[in-house]
């Protein structure tokens, strides 16, 4: 399979991170949380080491929540609760609601 689009990534992980406790997750449990919702991902794509990433799929996720932390709707981890951690940013929970997720 493909590798899901970044816009389909960004919208499970805001998704998981709006119903996370206090609105964070460890990077670990998100990769592993979102991939579940991409069935066709391969096993190969989810575990193999990709460049300085744990893997490709690993690698794509850390793209969307950049994406989404240079937008504001995620927070950067000095702010949003420390290395590893991704937490939801105030705007994001707003477009969380936009999209009703």
């Amino acid at each position: 399979m493909a590798l899901p689009r970044d816009e389909y990534i960004q919208y499970e992980l805001l998704r998981f991170l709006a119903t996370a406790p206090n609105g964070r997750m460890h990077c670990r449990d998100v990769y592993n949380t979102c991939a579940k919702q991409f069935p066709g991902l391969t096993r190969s794509e989810r575990e193999d080491p990709c460049r300085s990433s744990v893997s490709q799929w690993a690698n794509r996720v850390q793209f969307a929540r950049l994406h989404l932390v240079n937008n504001g709707y995620v927070l950067r981890p000095a702010s949003g609760g420390g290395r590893g951690f991704w937490t939801i940013s105030a705007r994001g929970r707003h477009r969380e609601e936009i999209f009703d997720l």
